[in-house]
């Protein structure tokens, strides 16, 4: 017969046990798998369709390996960053999200875009931008430095975001983005995306497809290697899907090949952003001409024929695949180089006599302006090329692998369902 105070021994013993095996099953509870997706993007500003076919970059080519890597991932145009990176964001084109280059001029406001300080003026950012979606829908999400998080939309933000710092290391960032994805599993961002523009920036000085880009794309790619090893060291990367995007292809453009395209128009008479703005004259691929009908069609026809590698479209004549053609900011007159060609005005004083030797922003027709683009991760067949597509698509991909009910934009559900072999159906 069991004595009272080995009954209360007992009891207590018991309690303790059970008050163990609920803490560990809360504890398991707390750290158990959890199935539901996440998606990290990585923009690596610069990095040309080919590029991995060039250079060595074992962690990207591993994820591609495991993943797809697409033939080619088509930019919008113009093929500059401000424009392209909002694109994969939204889904728009410039036409509808407004960001139609990397200063555009309005002209109903009258203004230009100028950084920083526009980068958080929601006039001039339009459309929806997909972290945006994801937490008007429930879910955290985390950005770094890309186009666009900067901006409050009808009250809403990332849950976390930060303005843009060129010169923050890029350890620094990553450790940042690792960090996202310590805590409790509902702090954790469903979809994160950060940003390097190294690639891009040391094109510009050395050119297209140089040994120099190649020592730029194996630096990215460690970063890229760190990422991973530290989503497979918090056990996240059996749910989680990479997206590696970038916004352009590059051109290099010998010294000699510069096209004075005043020596044609009559500036006096319209006005040039590209030129006339707060960066100077200078050297660039293309540039926006806004004016009087009049003047417009003066210079259009002086620019006719006028060199064999410069051609000219006036507002409502372009072609249909420019699609920049933005209500109060698409230009009257659009001058584009062709690539290797760049566009100068010979009576404007330069605003800097430095010149980038790679030169992105030509039409996006050529396979030159190509980006790449690399995915791994539950949703993507593992090891296969799908066909080029355009970036517009990048939103509803992404929307479709987090389940978010999509915003209207220019995606095209065939293309998600090829890139995902299937998997991922948009209804």
């Amino acid at each position: 017969m069991m004595t009272p105070f080995r009954s209360l021994l007992t009891l207590t013993a018991l309690l303790g046990l059970a008050a163990c095996a609920s803490t560990d099953t809360a504890r398991q509870a707390q750290h158990a798998p959890v199935d539901e997706p996440i998606v990290l993007m990585i923009g690596v500003d610069g990095l040309s369709a080919g590029a991995l076919d060039l250079f060595e970059a074992p962690h990207m080519q591993a994820l591609a390996a495991r993943g797809i890597r697409p033939e080619a991932m088509v930019p919008v145009m113009p093929s500059v960053t401000f424009t392209n990176f909002y694109s994969l964001a939204t889904g728009l084109y410039p036409e509808d999200h407004g960001m139609i280059n990397n200063h555009p001029f309005d002209r109903e406001l009258n203004e230009g875009f100028v950084n920083p300080m526009s980068a958080q003026d929601s006039r001039w950012w339009s459309g929806e931008p997909i972290w945006i979606t994801a937490e008007r829908q429930g879910l955290p999400t985390s950005i770094m430095f890309w186009l666009g998080s900067e901006v409050e939309f009808d009250g809403d933000r990332p849950t976390r975001w930060t303005p843009y710092e060129h010169n923050k290391p890029y350890q620094e960032r990553v450790d940042e983005v690792l960090a996202w994805f310590d805590g409790p599993e509902s702090e954790r961002p469903r979809f994160a995306a950060l940003y390097f523009d190294l690639v891009d920036s040391i094109a510009h000085r050395a050119g297209a497809d140089t040994p120099e880009v190649g020592a730029a794309i194996a630096t990215v790619d460690g970063y890229v290697g760190q990422l991973v090893a530290g989503l497979e060291a918090r056990g996240l990367m059996d749910r989680t899907h990479i997206l590696i995007v970038s916004d352009h292809g590059m051109a290099t453009n010998p010294e000699e090949n510069v096209i004075y395209f005043d020596d044609f128009m009559d500036l006096s008479t319209v006005y040039v952003p590209e030129v006339e703005g707060r960066s100077g004259n200078g050297f660039r691929p293309f540039v926006n001409v806004y004016g009087e009908p009049d003047a417009i069609e003066a210079a259009y026809q002086s620019l006719q024929g006028a060199h064999p590698h410069m051609r000219a479209w006036k507002r409502g004549e372009m072609p249909d695949h420019f699609r920049f053609d933005h209500p109060t900011r698409g230009p009257d007159l659009f001058i584009l180089a062709d690539p290797g060609w760049i566009l100068s005005a010979r009576s404007l004083p330069l605003g800097s006599p430095w010149r980038s030797v790679g030169v992105h922003g030509y039409d996006v027709a050529d396979p030159v302006m190509h980006a790449g683009f690399i995915a791994a991760g539950p949703m993507f067949p593992e090891g296969t090329r799908p066909a080029a597509f355009e970036s517009v698509n990048i939103y509803l991909l992404i929307a479709c692998i987090l389940g978010l009910e999509p915003a209207e934009t220019a995606g095209n559900p065939a293309v998600i369902s090829a890139l995902t072999g299937g998997r991922c159906e948009v209804g």
